[in-house]
Formats: C-alpha cells, structure tokens, sequence
C-alpha cells in the first residue's frame, strides 16, 4: 500500500476527528481543536459518500453547536477549511461560522462511527451566552492606519478594452498588466495600485475608471510582471520601458495633459478593525494571552503600513517581501 503526502495527513486528521468523536459521545465539551478535526474529518466521510460542496457546506454547519463547546471555543472558530478528493477532482471545502447554533445534530457529527449518539441534555449545563473576552481576542487602538504615506502618488484613467474581467492585485508593477488593459504605461512605470496590500480591483470588459497608483517601496527593484520593466527604477528609464511595452503589444494610451496634472486622491486610510483583520494586530492594539487575564499591549510594528506580506486576491509575495531574486543561501533566511 503507497499513500502519499496528503493521504497520510488525511489520517491523522482522522484520528484525531475520531478522538473528537468518543469524548463528544460521552459528554465531554470540545475544544477549539477537538471541534475542528471533528468537523473537517466529517467532511472528508460525506465526501466518500458522494455529498457535493453545496451539500457538505449546509451539513458542516448543523454538526456541533455552542452547547457541545467549551466556552470561548465559538469565538476562536469562524472557519474550516478541508481539502477532499470529488469524482470531478481535488477541491477546498470551507465552512463558515460552523458553530452558529445552541445545539448540534449529533447524528451528523457521530455518523459512520458507530459510537452512541448522546442526549443534548448532558451538554445543557452552561447557557452559551456570548462570551466577550474570546481567548486571544484583540481590542483595536483609536485612530485609523494610513497606509503607504508619503509616496507620491497619481490617478490613472484605465479601459478594460478585453471581452472578460482583469483583476490587478495590490503590488502588481502596473505598466506591466494585462495587455488588454489601455492606460498610459509611461506614467504607471515604477508604481502600483494605492489600495491595502492583498486587496485587488477589478476591471469589467468595456469598464474605464480611475484608479490611484502610489511609487512602489523599498529597494524599488523590479522584477517579475511581464519582464519588461525589470530592474532597478529609475526615471530615465520610463520612456524606454513604453517603447518595449507598445513593441510587445501591450496597449498605451498617453493620458491627458490636464489628467496628469490633477491633483491626486488623499492619503488612503483603514479602520483600525478592519487592519487587525486583514493583518494582525498593530501598534497601539492590545491581545488577551489565551484565556488568562493578561493583556499585552504592541508598542511598536516594524511593518511598513500599505507593504504587509499577504497572501489573497492580491498576493504581494514578490521581490522584498517574503521573496528575493538573485541572491545567494548566505543571504536567504533559514526561518521566517
């Protein structure tokens, strides 16, 4: 018997779902992983039996309720996420909020285990009233983030002149889009979208809008995109990198005097919620430590506000964040 990779972690996970599964049959409240393995595992058996995505989505949720937790628990679980094999291929189940009731049907959560399926009333000892203070939880500072300040920045009128959407993600090097996308490529060269990083904006067919594009950070060396603004950036360079861009048959439309003059948006801004979402913590937040009274407060954030490493929409792995091209082991991290 060969099994690969994802086989053998399929069957831990099914260990410890079926773990889940005895101290859920006898009583006994879950914790945070003991609810996860428990539901992913489950998802995993109704895939084998045949369940579409659809299907496993709407099931996945009436398994476990607030009831069949330990307190806390609902707060720390807004999502899981399996990966199974369908007759049609590999694909990712996600369940959202997946204890969003008092009590579960423990007959999904214990199908196929063959283990006695309880009655709720053992588990009717605490009323899941909202617990504020989830473990870990996060209270914002005041103010709103400012992200990439001080960069000097442009408005860029953009026409989607394909017959289906393009979508740019955040640090995408922008003269270097999509060849259907016509916008003034001299004026794009060394900059990129002035939205949060891991975010996206996408172009319908037939669509001109406006955008923002803001200098790119760091180094501001590029590399990657279409491979025709590659290098370090220098102003000299921006009519050369339009000759290549028209020579390839990307589309170029020089924008307006007048366009080019107009002052650019204000400096973009986020609420402070919606960054400690998306990134973390920052400067100024304070976190729970689990499930103790302790409260820790950031004193400093290193990270540039606007350059965060995200993966998403909009994936900013690129040159100087969590990647860099030519450089040799001795300069590589080992661990990051």
């Amino acid at each position: 018997m060969k099994l690969a990779p994802r086989e053998v972690d399929h069957l831990l996970l099914h260990q410890a779902g079926f773990l889940a599964q005895k101290r859920l049959a006898r009583g006994v409240k879950l914790n945070a992983a003991e609810a996860t393995a428990l539901i992913a595992t489950q998802v995993l058996e109704y895939i084998r039996d045949g369940k579409t995505v659809a299907e496993l989505q709407d099931l996945a949720r009436q398994m476990l309720g607030k009831r069949q937790v330990l307190q806390g628990v609902p707060g720390m679980l807004s999502l899981v996420q399996v990966e199974g094999t369908f007759p049609d291929g590999t694909k990712l189940v996600s369940v959202h909020d997946p204890l969003n009731q008092e009590d579960g049907k423990l007959d999904l959560a214990l199908y196929g285990s063959f283990l006695p399926v309880p009655d709720l009333k053992v588990f009717a000892g605490d009323d899941p009233v909202e617990f504020h203070g989830e473990p870990g939880c996060v209270t914002v500072g005041k103010g709103d983030i400012t992200i990439n300040k001080g960069r000097p920045s442009t408005d860029l009128v953009v026409t989607n002149k394909a017959d289906r959407p393009i979508q740019v993600g955040s640090h995408y090097h922008f003269a270097e889009t999509n060849k259907r996308l016509e916008f003034d490529r001299g004026l794009a060269y060394g900059h990129r979208l002035n939205i949060a990083a891991g975010t996206a904006v996408r172009f319908e067919p037939g669509e001109s809008k406006t955008v923002n594009v803001c200098l790119i950070g760091g180094s501001k060396e590029i590399y990657g995109g279409n491979g025709v603004g590659s290098g370090k950036y220098e102003e000299g360079k921006r009519a050369q990198v339009v000759k290549k861009c028209v020579a390839e048959g990307f589309l170029h439309k020089e924008q307006a005097i007048e366009q080019k003059k107009k002052k650019a948006k204000a400096e973009v801004t986020m609420g402070r919620e919606l960054y400690a979402e998306m990134n973390g913590p920052t400067a100024g937040d304070k976190i729970q430590l689990g499930d103790t009274g302790l409260i820790a407060q950031v004193e400093k954030d290193y990270t540039t506000y606007g350059d965060e490493c995200k993966f998403g929409g909009g994936k900013v792995l690129r040159e100087s964040m969590g990647q860099m091209s030519g450089g040799d082991p001795a300069e590589a991290l080992d661990c990051v």
